[in-house]
């Protein structure tokens, strides 16, 4: 399984604390560079591995992105998403990057953000 600190409590509510949690994709400093890279989401089927909060997956879906799938190994990131998230075309499920099976050609774009370093 892989690294989870987040479902730490004392340790999640510091994080939920962050600019980056606090202000979403705008508080966090590789965003505008992030940004500048990405094609046009529009109807692209998207996933988003180590979706923490879902600022991603709601941005990709304001760019008319036609489906994001998010992805967290913490049970309370994927809650604070489905919290925060009120659109059907949205899906959050709980899932350990580390052993990861997508089914092949199912995605037109995988982002990921701040994810990798842990595997």
């Amino acid at each position: 399984m892989a690294q989870n600190i987040y479902d730490n409590p004392e340790f999640f509510t510091g994080y939920s604390q962050l600019p980056r949690q606090v202000h979403g994709l705008a508080g966090a400093p590789e965003w505008p560079v992030i940004r500048a890279l990405l094609p046009s989401l529009t109807d692209k089927r998207i996933v988003d591995m180590g979706c923490g909060f879902g600022w991603f997956a709601r941005w990709a879906r304001e760019q008319s992105a036609a489906s994001v799938l998010g992805l967290d190994v913490s049970e309370k990131m994927i809650a604070r998403a489905k919290a925060d998230t009120s659109d059907p075309a949205i899906e959050y499920r709980i899932a350990d990057l580390e052993a990861l099976e997508l089914p092949q050609a199912s995605f037109d774009l995988a982002y990921t953000a701040l994810t990798f370093h842990y595997i």
